[in-house]
């Protein structure tokens, strides 16, 4: 069904995905973002073989690569020894087994390639500063209403409008949201101030009783981006620009090893933040008449596998592929829901069991026994391949 029009609700890493991988399939798109600009805040991620592969096929793999940063292994490491209990090099030997690289990026670097192809792209068409309000159905389409007024009709509408997603709350309601009992705090800090050999160039977690410590390169190695993970109460905003107190954070890390204490003290004060993780369940499903879900909107996780944005890049590339595919558009988004809800809320649980193993180290029997969890066995997760499940 490549002559659809696909309007798709928010400019993130998940939205922008979708907006190429249904450009590449031949779909008009209208993308809806409502933001005034298009960037993103300077938070870092991870894009392991299974989604690199997705933007390899885009045609992104050279302009990913200048901005990326390589790290050389994942690391579990004892909270106050450093001591790695796990490690997985992330050399050419990984590479040739999953068929593409580990990546890790400053957030508003990945977006900006995207942004750049998208802008790029004959069949997307960008509406900027677009706050979404509804969507409602008509016949065989559906308009978005955005605050001002505007409304704009197509034959399908995503959400990917994120964890508070306006679209999925009106379709499917805000029940079975819960708060975790943890806090993300995060910051960054120049490597040329940090010093020489403090890090090491890989993907470092430091796991200790009742909280975790993750440090990685970005932007080609010049920063290192952290994100501390503590079990705290009362804490219940979800943003990610809400400035936290760094005096309480190096507090809750006092004893741990001195290169998460060096971290805290080198980044510049005003530039740490903190956000409390919600848990969501798994919804029953996605879509609703010719509306559908995509990324966080859908499947919300905790980072602790590092694989929220992974999963709408897949996400974006199958919803194209079945689209495409489709006899009609019920058919087409019956299909990637089907393709996607049991392997996105099997990862949803995974990357919370991996929290709680992370943060039993230190604290229980089960802790001293801790190797790496879900990052010892991720074959079922860097193995999949959604471009060869769905060829374009």
């Amino acid at each position: 069904m490549p002559s659809l029009h696909v309007a798709i609700v928010g400019a993130g890493i998940g939205g922008l995905s979708a907006a190429l991988a249904l450009g590449r399939r031949g779909f008009a798109v209208t993308l809806l973002e409502q933001a005034a600009a298009l960037g993103e805040i300077g938070a870092g991620l991870h894009l392991s073989p299974n989604g690199l592969k997705v933007l390899d096929e885009l045609g992104l793999r050279a302009t990913l690569a200048a901005v990326a940063a390589r790290p050389q292994a994942i690391a579990t490491r004892h909270f106050a020894s450093g001591e790695p209990n796990f490690e997985a090099p992330l050399g050419a030997a990984f590479e040739s087994r999953f068929g593409a690289p580990f990546w890790s990026f400053h957030r508003a670097d990945l977006h900006a390639v995207l942004t750049a192809a998208v802008a790029a792209a004959p069949t997307i068409r960008i509406e900027l500063g677009q706050r979404v309000l509804r969507v409602t159905e008509h016949g065989e389409q559906v308009v978005i209403e955005c605050v001002g007024g505007r409304r704009f009709a197509a034959d399908v509408a995503v959400a990917a409008d994120g964890v508070h997603s306006a679209l999925r709350n009106q379709l499917h309601g805000e029940a079975g949201v819960r708060y975790t009992g943890h806090v993300a705090y995060r910051g960054m800090a120049a490597q040329d101030a940090i010093g020489a050999g403090v890090i090491e160039p890989k993907l470092n977690i430091w796991v200790g009783p009742g909280r975790h410590f993750v440090a990685y390169p970005v932007r080609r190695g010049e920063l290192i981006n952290y994100v501390a993970l503590v079990e705290e109460d009362g804490w219940l905003d979800e943003s990610w620009t809400t400035r936290a107190d760094q005096d309480r954070l190096a507090a809750a890390f006092v004893g741990w090893h001195a290169p998460v204490q060096r971290l805290i003290e080198m980044t510049a004060r005003g530039e740490c933040y903190k956000w409390a993780l919600l848990g969501r369940d798994p919804l029953p499903r996605w879509a609703h008449g010719h509306t559908t879900l995509l990324g966080d909107a859908a499947h919300p996780m905790v980072p602790y596998l590092a694989q929220g944005a992974v999963m709408a890049v897949e996400d974006a590339w199958v919803l194209a592929a079945c689209l495409a595919r489709g006899t009609d558009i019920a058919d087409g988004l019956r299909a990637y829901e089907d393709a996607r809800r049991e392997r996105t809320a099997r990862v949803q649980a995974a990357a919370w069991e991996q929290g709680r193993l992370n943060h039993a180290v230190g604290r229980d029997a089960e802790g001293e026994q801790f190797q790496g969890g879900g990052f010892a066995d991720p074959a079922w997760i860097y193995g999949y391949d959604a471009v060869a499940l769905f060829p374009p």
